[in-house]
């Protein structure tokens, strides 16, 4: 969804993607794959 528009959720939050169509299942499980790829790498825990 890169020309998706970005929305405030609330006064002071940083833009999100807002995300309209919850009920289509496809396409939710391509936007999460998609977004998941992205993802950085968990940071390592200090003391192990």
């Amino acid at each position: 969804m890169p020309d998706a528009d970005l929305e405030l959720p609330y006064e002071g939050a940083k833009e999100m993607l807002l995300v309209d169509d919850i009920e289509n299942k496809d396409f939710l499980k391509k936007l999460m794959d998609a977004m998941y790829e992205k993802l950085p790498a968990p940071k390592k825990k200090k003391g192990r």
